[in-house]
């Protein structure tokens, strides 16, 4: 477990941090990350105790929040949570808590504000800077559409039989045979399905999405093993790729750009309490002791 400045750190809020930066890691490579769960740990216990520094300096500066800055917000809260069907009773027995949250949250506000003071805010060039950066977020994916003819791999025939019955095929689909009658002909797709319909570029590292999306419309694919079966996909239509215009998305680039602001205030404080920081790992016999 983790002591910060003598303050320990709930595990379950370590481990749920681990989780996250894992299963983020693991979506963008599209693979199973294991041998880099120490790697993710320590990052993990990093981002976990970076939290507690700010959060403590929060309660350093502003030890008393006032009561009438808590109040509204507290009214406000049970307002939502009566609307979703809380009963008094349950609030009335969660209200110590939500005072704290609140304080808490209004501590970092404030911590926020006296890091920044009028610099809390973006300006156009940070707005177009930020897009620039994450331009990838903003893209709509490439598309196509395509008709699909399939066997699969089974104990009745052998890889080698089924592979040189679709390279016969592709080539009487090359030399004009209509691909869609062909396809409901020889497909052993259980669902009869021919017409894949529109399928977004998701997956590149996927054998039948890169394919899919590297021939031209009209263009009938080589054989692609994968998934327990052999296909043949022939374009049909496709759509490129666009970036969506800044001015579209321009409030949600602002709202994205002034909270990267405001990470990286923190982060940069966090960076300095570090230093004079007191952090420690025990095991948890040492913490039940």
């Amino acid at each position: 477990m983790l002591r910060v400045n003598g303050e320990w750190v709930d595990q379950e809020l370590v481990e749920e941090t681990f989780h996250r930066i894992k299963t983020a890691e693991e979506q963008r490579l599209e693979v199973s990350c294991c041998e880099r769960d120490p790697e993710f740990q320590a990052q993990a216990e990093e981002e976990v105790a970076d939290s507690i520094l700010i959060a403590q300096e929060a309660e350093k500066r502003f030890p008393v929040i006032p009561e009438e800055e808590i109040t509204p917000r507290l009214k406000e809260m049970i307002d939502a949570y009566r609307q979703h069907g809380a009963s008094w009773d349950m609030l009335e027995a969660q209200r110590d808590f939500m005072r704290h949250e609140i304080a808490a949250s209004l501590r970092m506000d404030k911590l926020i504000k006296s890091l920044l003071g009028d610099d809390d805010q973006v300006s156009q060039a940070e707005i177009e800077n930020f897009y620039q950066e994450h331009l990838a977020d903003y893209r709509t994916p490439a598309e196509a559409r395509s008709l699909h003819l399939m066997k699969t791999l089974n104990e009745d025939t052998t890889a080698a039989e089924v592979f040189s019955r679709l390279t016969t095929l592709r080539g009487e689909l090359l030399d004009g045979v209509d691909f869609e009658e062909a396809a409901k002909k020889e497909s052993e797709k259980s669902t009869g399905e021919v017409d894949l319909g529109w399928i977004s570029l998701d997956r590149p590292t996927n054998p039948f999405e890169a394919t899919l999306f590297s021939m031209r419309t009209g263009e009938i694919s080589p054989v692609i093993v994968y998934e327990h079966a052999m296909h043949l996909i022939k374009v049909v239509e496709r759509r490129e790729e666009k970036l969506v215009a800044l001015e579209e998305v321009r409030e949600e680039l602002e709202g994205r750009a002034l909270g990267k602001k405001r990470r990286d205030a923190l982060q940069k404080l966090a960076a300095t309490l570090r230093a004079t920081a007191v952090i420690e790992k025990a095991d948890p016999e040492e913490v039940e002791a």
